[in-house]
Order: C-alpha cells, then structure tokens, then sequence
C-alpha cells in the first residue's frame, strides 16, 4: 500500500537558474568583496587605459606607431611610474562604479515587471545605469585624462630629461606634429603626481576665480558629460544583451560541457569586442573634447577628427581599447560572477548553477 502511495507522489522539481538577481544577495558580503575585485582588475589593467588615451588624443600617427610601441616609449622616456600616472584620482571610479552595478542589478529587477525577455531588460538596466554613474564618473575621467599625458609630445620632440619626462623642440609638419592644446604641465613638478594633480584642478577653475561664478567652477569638469553619456549608456545597452546572448549560445553547446564560469568569462570578453568595434569613433570623438584645454562645438572637434584621420577614426587606439575591454571583461566577469556566487544567501543556493 505504502508502495503505491509513494507511486502517486509528484515531487516539484527544482527550477535551476543561470543567473543571480539582486535580490538574492547578502549586500553585506557583496559590496565589500565587488569593491576588491573591481580595484584589482583597474590596478592590473591602468596602463592600457593611459595608452589607450594617448593614441586617441594624438593626431594620425605622429607619436607612437601603436599600442606596443606606445608602452615600450612611455617606459624607455618617461620611466615605468609614468605607466600609472593619474591611476589614483582614477581609482575614485569605484564609488560610480558600485552605482553602476547597483542601478544596473536594481533596474533589472525592476524591468522583470515590464518584460521577461532577458536582453530587454539588460538592455535597460546597462542604459539606466550609465546614464546615472556618468554624473560622478565625468569628472574623474577628465582630471585622470589630463593626468596620463602628461609628458606627451611628438617623436621628433622628445627628449629624455633628468625629470624622467620629456621636453620639445619645434617641428614643421602642419598635420603629424600638431597636437591638442591641453594643459601644460611645467617640468618641474612633473615627478610630483599630487602638484600635477593640483595644478589641472587650478587650471581648469582659472575662469571661476576670475568671475565667481558657480557655473564657471562645474562646467570644466563636465565638458563633453552628453557625449560621455551617450557612449557609455550606448556601450552598456550593447554589452550586457550581447553578454546574455553569448553565454545562452554557449549553453546550448551539447557536445562537451563547460562550468557556468568558464562560459561567462567568455561571453564578456566577446561582448566588450562587439560593443567596442561598434563605439570606437564615439570614444575618440569624447576624448578629444575632454583634454582640450579650450572648449570647443561638438560638430568642430568632429570636423577636425574626420578632416586628420578620416577612416582611420574607427581604428584610432583599437588595439589598445580592444585589449583593454576584453581583458578587463574577463577579469570583471569572473569577479563580478564569482562575488555574486560567494554573496548568494544560503536559501539560493541550490537553485544556482554552478
């Protein structure tokens, strides 16, 4: 009897998911452990994003030749600390960082009440999420710009000074050797990154403290804040639905099977190439507008971009933009995932795969 009873039962199976939604997380555990991985990964990754900066601001190719050749050049004249330069005004990016994943993780939820399509809703959370860091991340990435070239100048130009920076001498090519009025830094407080640091914040308020105005003191930190915006909340709405579509083609994958993990940390990295080929002119357009010591239209800094590099726009710093994406992809992915994993409360975990 027992036997036929037992027959009758139905036992629910248990619905296993791929993904971790906010609020399955234990926040305490969360926000410390996201913080760590995040700053690693910037810490590992910094030198790609100051070459990636200095092949975007410099006119064809009239400083370096490529990525390769920018960091061999950077060491060999400026010293393997110039490779760093700004990375700690840089590091601030944490704070609109942890916005970031915040709003991202919380819009998704919510968009799970409008739609049910995963890319839908990634699409929105990543847009959102940009859309509301950028106001604290602007600011920083243009303090941090004006850091990294620091001690930049044209092939022709450079020589190696007992500063460990470079100083210029005059040369004639009208395209190849004109360069971006920045901020000039003087020599001699160089080697001092805190005296860089305060003499752009100076630079940068010349016109408040000239006539008072609160304006005067915040729009030099925000120039170029609508491009900015539009990029990363682009660049967002592109990478997570990408991210999502890779891995859920890769699960489908029934001839060998691969750990939840190995899958996302190829997915992001295929997903920062496809948001990152799909972006590159709007990068270079936003960089070009931040260091320029002048403000300038939107529609003249395009003008002259298209005027020196025409196609060379989509390829301008790629190859280190590229490398640093994808690698930092990889790296966040695997944090992000595996903090979220390690952040899961205890009545979640079985319905996670792993």
């Amino acid at each position: 009897m027992s036997d036929a009873v037992s027959e009758n039962v139905y036992i629910k199976p248990v619905q296993v998911t791929y993904d971790i939604d906010w609020n399955m997380l234990n926040k305490k555990l969360y926000f410390p452990l996201s913080l760590l991985s995040t700053f690693t990964v910037r810490c590992l990754l910094y030198p790609f994003t100051l070459v990636r900066t200095r092949l975007q601001v410099q006119v064809q190719q009239s400083i370096y030749n490529g990525t390769w050749d920018a960091l061999k050049t950077t060491v060999k004249l400026e010293g393997f600390n110039s490779l760093y330069r700004g990375f700690w005004i840089y590091s601030y990016h944490l704070i609109p960082g942890i916005l970031y994943i915040t709003t991202f993780e919380a819009t998704r939820l919510q968009a799970s009440n409008i739609s049910s399509n995963t890319y839908i809703k990634s699409a929105v959370g990543g847009g959102f999420a940009s859309l509301t860091s950028q106001v604290l991340a602007v600011p920083i990435d243009i303090v941090s710009q004006h850091m990294m070239l620091v001690g930049l100048t044209a092939p022709s130009k450079l020589t190696k000074t007992n500063l460990g920076t470079v100083s210029a001498t005059e040369s004639s090519n009208k395209f190849n050797h004109r360069q971006i009025n920045r901020i000039h830094v003087p020599n001699e407080i160089r080697s001092n990154n805190y005296r860089i640091f305060k003499h752009i914040c100076h630079t940068l308020l010349k016109k408040y403290k000239q006539d008072g105005k609160i304006s005067s003191a915040i729009k030099p930190f925000y120039r170029g804040y609508l491009l900015s915006t539009a990029l990363f909340s682009l660049t967002s709405s592109i990478w997570w639905p990408a991210y999502y579509f890779y891995q859920n083609q890769l699960l489908k994958l029934d001839e060998f099977y691969l750990p939840l993990i190995i899958i996302q940390c190829i997915s992001g990295p295929l997903s920062s190439l496809t948001s990152t080929l799909l972006t590159n002119p709007l990068d270079v357009c936003r960089t070009r507008i931040q260091v320029d010591k002048e403000k300038r239209p939107y529609g003249h800094v395009i003008k002259q971009l298209w005027k020196e590099e025409r196609m060379s726009i989509f390829t301008k710093g790629l190859t280190a933009r590229l490398t640093h994406s994808c690698v930092y992809s990889l790296f966040v992915i695997f944090g992000y995932e595996t903090v979220k994993r390690v952040s899961l409360k205890d009545e979640y975990k079985s319905y996670v795969r792993w």
